[in-house]
This record gives C-alpha cells, structure tokens and sequence, in this order.
C-alpha cells in the first residue's frame, strides 16, 4: 500500500527533519505523560507523606500525653500511699479517747503530777482535724523529758505546740509545766461551713473518759 505523496517524500527525505520530528514526538508524549500519569501520582504521593507527617506528629503528642498521664498515676499512687500511712497514725473518732488515756497515763509513768488533762474542740485543717490538749503537770526536768520520749514513741502522732516552765521553789529541779499537745484526727468529709451567729456550738468530736484524767 503506497503512502500519500506528502507523508512519502518525507520518509525518502533527509535524516534530520525525521530526527526533530521523533524529538519533539517524545517531548509531547513525556509532557502528556506527566501531567496526565505521573503529576497525579506525585501529588498524591506528596499528599500521603504530609498525611504521614502528621500523623507521626500525632502519635508523638499522644505519646508524651500517655507518658503523663503515667507519671500522674504514680504521683497518685505514692500520695494514696502516704496517706495510707498518714492515716494509720491519725486515730479515728473511735481510738481517740483511747489516745488521751495513752497521753495521761504517759504524764503519770513519767512521774509528773497532773493537775489539769483537758482535750479541747478538735479544728478542722484541710484533711484532719487538729485536737489540743491542754496538760498541767509538775514535777523535775528530767521527768518532763521522759514524758517527751514516751509521747514521741506512740503509735499515733502527738506533737507538742506549745509548753512553759515555771520553778515551784520546793527545789531546784522541782517544776510546773503548762503544755499544749496536738493530736490529729483523719477526716475524709470537707470541713462545715461557719456557724451563723446565734447557732448553738458545736460538740467537740470526742471527749476524754472520765477515767483518762484527773481534777
């Protein structure tokens, strides 16, 4: 089959006509090609790894929010722990009678002379309520230090927050001391709201029995 006139002078032509031809035959076609075929592919590849960016960046925020949620959880467990421990060194409602005959009885082994044993209204303190106790005892220094050590060594805290001394003149080592304990008492429930004025006291929280002190 014979090709037209115009198409056969051109293949029995020169070699370079046909060689910018084919050239330029293949610029079209890679041209085509990319922004038909491989642009489409490359945007979507380049959408994929901004997706991918992204995401890692996500992943390393909910790692790091993970990681504190952890150290939080340990936080809390170390705090539920001394409070754990905090509490089983506050008496209850119950142990605390049992408390002030622990204190008296450790003013009497100790050799001091109680004239006044008074537990006062317990004040609430964020988780525990505070209870003073009021003790007037004489005796010697080294009376008054033994007395210190056997409270030190109660299984519940006492503290003492305040005490003065006064020599009786009897003798050099003989004294009266006025002292301020401080137990504490774990409360869970937050503290009441102030008493309107005109409302009746509130009663203390535990009293000291009648056995525990001495008038």
């Amino acid at each position: 089959m014979a090709l037209p006139a115009p198409l056969q002078n051109f293949v029995d032509g020169p070699k370079m006509p046909k060689l910018v031809l084919g050239v330029v035959g293949v610029v079209v076609i890679a041209v085509v090609s990319y922004f038909f075929l491989i642009s489409p592919v490359q945007a979507r590849i380049e959408a994929l790894v901004a997706k991918r960016t992204q995401v890692n960046d996500e992943v390393v925020k909910v790692r790091a929010q993970v990681a504190e949620i952890e150290r939080y959880k340990r936080e809390i467990d170390e705090l539920e722990k001394r409070l754990a421990l905090l509490k089983d060194r506050l008496p209850s409602d119950k142990e605390t009678p049992t408390l002030y005959r622990a204190v008296s009885s450790a003013a009497e082994q100790s050799g001091l002379s109680v004239a006044l044993f008074q537990p006062k209204a317990a004040v609430p303190k964020d988780v525990v309520s505070e209870i003073p106790i009021t003790i007037t005892a004489s005796g010697t220094y080294h009376q008054l230090a033994k007395f210190f050590e056997r409270v030190a060594g109660l299984p519940r805290v006492v503290n003492v927050n305040d005490f003065k001394m006064a020599g009786l003149g009897k003798s050099k080592d003989s004294m009266r001391a006025d002292l301020t304990l401080a137990t504490y008492m774990y409360r869970s429930a937050p503290p009441p709201p102030p008493a309107k004025p005109g409302a009746p006291a509130a009663k203390p929280s535990a009293a000291l029995p009648s056995s525990g002190a001495r008038s």
